[in-house]
């Protein structure tokens, strides 16, 4: 890693990025900034590169999980069942915010795979009916709201950590755990919580300057109720 030692003026330039950065990524920024004007020292130019596209990289699970969580206040969506390419949903504002949220965060070749404990279980879409012309976002965040108002949740939390990536060139992974709580609501047969630990892997590219997820496992390792 190279690196060099800045003046003020240049350590003000450093400070204050040609390009904006999404809200959750200003605190990393900061942080960042603050190290070249206590130390002098500055990355390199591919360094700082490198640095800029994990910090980006790193807020994708996070964008997912907003997602994830507006389709589970989504209480009046109603399931598309078998068919994942409906927009029926799209009634409740809180699907149509979870779906937004997707949009900004999965690439158009997206594919979603289940697993449990390390054994590979559904992919959606279905690679065997898939097509050029299918939404796989759309279909992923049909796949959720159905889990979901099956279940009967009201509201879900997912609670990303231990975020780590990797970049090499336009590609990149990230693995990250997550802590989901799902509540369920008047209609259910259960009471309280369910709760799922898990890891997601990502694999990203970068498309016309802006990361994606391409491909995103979830594997599954443990659960709880919790009355």
């Amino acid at each position: 890693m190279s690196t060099h030692r800045m003046t003020g003026p240049q350590q003000a330039d450093e400070c204050h990025p040609g390009r904006a950065l999404p809200p959750r990524l200003k605190i990393l920024a900061a942080v960042a900034c603050a190290a070249v004007m206590a130390t002098g020292v500055s990355l390199g130019a591919a360094d700082a590169e490198e640095v800029a596209a994990r910090m980006e990289i790193q807020d994708l699970p996070v964008c997912y999980a907003l997602g994830t969580d507006a389709i589970g206040r989504a209480v009046t969506a109603p399931s598309s069942g078998a068919d994942l390419d409906s927009t029926a949903a799209m009634v409740d504002s809180s699907f149509k915010e979870g779906l937004a949220h997707y949009r900004r965060c999965f690439a158009p070749s997206f594919t979603f795979t289940l697993s449990n404990r390390g054994s590979a279980g559904q992919k959606v879409p279905n690679p065997a009916t898939r097509t050029q012309k299918t939404d796989a976002t759309l279909q992923w965040a049909n796949f959720v709201n159905r889990a979901f108002r099956g279940s009967s949740y009201v509201y879900t939390q997912h609670h990303m950590g231990s975020i780590s990536s990797e970049v090499r060139g336009n590609e990149g992974t990230i693995e990250s755990y997550v802590i989901a709580t799902h509540a369920y609501g008047p209609a259910s047969k259960a009471t309280g919580v369910s709760v799922v630990y898990g890891t997601y892997t990502d694999k990203v590219v970068k498309i016309d300057g802006k990361w994606l997820i391409a491909e995103r496992t979830l594997d599954i390792w443990s659960g709880a109720q919790i009355p």
